[in-house]
């Protein structure tokens, strides 16, 4: 059976999916249709049922693990399906190659490799700061290890939450290394900035919003997060903790994206622009490998308000007997360097005192 990102325009096909998003809509005639989101490991796709009454065999709702008949067409040039029979996967359907592991989008990259480099990278912080931040994310690991990192816009799949902070994280560990900055709190405020997203959405049965993610957001539920365990812990210095509060509710950057606070420090700033350029890369990335037409532009994404070119640029071999450049590779977020968790040296910028030393 196919997966969603090898589909082509034309297409028919039978498969298995998870239902992402369920919505019951009327079309301006006032008939009745149903307004899906299918997923699979590889990734997600609108999909239409126009004669739900018919085609809907039992009840199905958002969560479930379905079996699809559907053809692929292309509306404003972005593909979707058009579906013509769907259910609930049954017993049998395990003897056909139904696997829910298989129906479920997630990362790319190997999870547990992601979460013990992010663990590194906290322990070879200051001695205060590696174990408060290790405080923070072990209670929040089966979570963390698993949760999208948005609904829709960037990294809404499984693992997504782990894969978008680990790479902000190592963009602020080269941007501390540029920048006269403290190491620590870039680092710190990289880790924890999207932390309230384990509260703010919920993976079972779909990717949804809480009550308190509509209510609250995760730029609030990620301070309370820091601020109570902050509390508990009781050795981080109380000016060590504002600053990676303010990062905190100024990541976002503007307040018309929602931001609590514009960046008022030197960290806050580098930390808005490294989560918003890899939120942004992974949007157009996204939109290029999931853009199936021919043409050399993808339909335009609403988001960033543009297409993109999809052709790629090309550079002939070099010549025998002259040297060619070094291989290189768009980074993994689950492979690091030598260096990427090193956060310890004289290039600290300033350290965290010790509350026990009496140091200023």
């Amino acid at each position: 059976m196919p997966r969603i990102s090898e589909l082509r325009e034309g297409e028919r096909f039978d498969g298995f999916f998870r239902i992402r998003e369920y919505g019951e809509r009327e079309t301006r005639n006032g008939k009745k249709y149903l307004d899906l989101v299918l997923e699979d490991r590889s990734a997600a796709l609108p999909a239409k049922v126009w004669e739900a009454g018919e085609q809907v065999l039992g009840v199905i709702e958002q969560g479930d693990f379905v079996k699809v008949r559907a053809s692929v067409e292309s509306y404003r040039g972005a593909l979707q399906l058009r579906v013509q029979k769907i259910r609930k996967v049954i017993d049998e359907d395990f003897e056909e190659g139904f696997s829910p592991e298989d129906c479920v989008e997630q990362t790319p990259f190997d999870i547990d490799s992601m979460w013990e480099e992010i663990r590194q990278i906290a322990l070879a912080c200051h001695p205060l700061v590696g174990e408060f931040l290790i405080s923070v994310f072990d209670p929040y690991e089966e979570k963390f290890k698993t949760w999208p990192a948005a609904l829709r816009i960037h990294h809404p799949y499984l693992g997504g939450l782990l894969e978008h902070t680990l790479s902000v994280t190592k963009t602020c560990l080269y941007l501390a290394d540029k920048y006269d900055v403290s190491k620590d709190l870039l680092i710190a405020g990289a880790m924890l900035h999207d932390i309230g997203k384990v509260d703010e959405l919920s993976a079972s049965g779909g990717i949804s919003y809480t009550e308190e993610g509509r209510l609250l957001g995760h730029v609030v539920l990620s301070r309370d997060i820091v601020r109570d365990r902050a509390k508990q812990f009781g050795k981080l210095p109380e000016e060590f903790l504002l600053h990676i509060e303010h990062m905190i509710l100024a990541h976002q950057g503007q307040l018309e994206w929602g931001t609590v606070k514009v960046p008022m420090t030197p960290e806050a700033m580098l930390l808005h622009y490294a989560d918003d350029i890899d939120a942004k890369f992974n949007l157009v990335v996204r939109t290029i490998e999931l853009d199936r037409g021919d043409e050399p532009f993808t339909s335009r994404n609403s988001i960033m308000q543009r297409s993109f070119y999809k052709v790629r640029p090309f550079l002939p071999l070099a010549s025998e007997g002259e040297p060619g450049p070094e291989p290189s590779s768009v980074s993994d977020p689950s492979v690091s360097d030598s260096s990427s968790g090193d956060v310890s040296g004289d290039d600290l910028g300033p350290p965290v005192p010790d509350p026990d030393s009496g140091s200023p």
